[in-house]
């Protein structure tokens, strides 16, 4: 059997920068709906975004009766030669998720410079060496420092994506996965009902998959994307993502794998809902936790 900790994320109330946009849902509406909503832990999501002074931010989690999980470290990799450019805001965090006894950052790239597939057949062997070699540089300092695992978040729109760079980045780092089923399934998969890319890569790497992002696709956005008829951005910054009922994943699926793989750790609900209002949002949050009781992927 498996044994899932459930927790939320910034991002599920629209929240995708430490400025709280797109969204703009304030930082302590977000604590108290998520609480509202049942949700137990969630990840800082992105650093700013909630306070940052440890006294204070435990305050507002305690009172709440929320923990924090993981902190969230999302850089544009390719400004950078090496960890040293963001080594200080790098310790900053690590000091905060330790202090709170997470034992994890999640960490994603959001290089300009790879953005599309276009923009990759540009990157030379030295810029993917220059990137990869600080992924693995990075998870060695966190947790050699903090205690705190770095694991890595592959996302649509970012320099690993797709399986065969999932697979390179692995290999090179030795990290482990933040793995999200909806963005997996959005690069890798198909755009009807039943897509089973996300399933059939978490069976093929059972012990690679650290902390799990359940998120689901709009299979009538992924169609449109596959033939043509609307960008990847568009869809980003739209409705690709949609309730986990709902989307080409089916969760009874995934909840079957869990069981057969035993994971034992983290599972954030975290659905993007860039043009959702803070309360709708906060309605998507409570059916999504509901959905995954009612289908025993968590328990109560």
């Amino acid at each position: 059997m498996s044994k899932v900790k459930i927790a939320t994320a910034p991002c599920s109330w629209g929240v995708w920068y430490a400025d709280g946009t797109p969204s703009g849902t304030p930082w302590n509406i977000f604590l108290d709906q998520a609480a509202e909503a049942g949700y137990q832990a969630l990840e800082l999501g992105p650093d700013g975004y909630l306070p940052t002074e440890v006294d204070r931010l435990r305050e507002e989690l305690d009172k709440r009766g929320l923990e924090a999980c993981a902190g969230t470290a999302c850089y544009k990799f390719d400004l950078y030669d090496s960890m040293e450019g963001f080594r200080d805001r790098l310790d900053k965090l690590c000091a905060r998720i330790a202090a709170f006894d997470a034992k994890y950052l999640v960490t994603m790239d959001e290089s300009d410079s790879a953005n599309t597939p276009e923009k990759k057949l540009l990157l030379t062997a030295e810029d993917w060496n220059r990137s990869l070699t600080m992924f693995r540089e990075m998870g060695k300092y966190t947790l050699e420092k903090y205690g705190v695992e770095t694991v890595f978040h592959p996302h649509l729109g970012t320099l690993i994506e797709t399986e065969e760079e999932i697979e390179r980045m692995m290999d090179f780092t030795g990290l482990r996965l933040c793995f999200d089923i909806g963005h997996h399934a959005a690069v890798n998969g198909s755009w009807q009902h039943g897509d089973r890319s996300a399933i059939d890569f978490m069976r093929k790497h059972p012990e690679k998959i650290a902390y799990l992002h359940y998120k689901n696709v709009n299979g009538e956005v992924r169609r449109k994307v596959m033939e043509g008829e609307m960008t990847r951005e568009e869809a980003t910054g739209g409705d690709l993502m949609c309730d986990l009922r709902d989307g080409i994943v089916d969760y009874n699926e995934v909840r079957d794998l869990m069981d057969e793989i035993g994971f034992d750790g983290i599972g954030v609900i975290e659905q993007d809902v860039p043009n959702a209002t803070t309360d709708e949002a906060f309605e998507i949050a409570k059916r999504n936790l509901a959905y995954l009781r009612e289908i025993g992927l968590i328990e109560d």
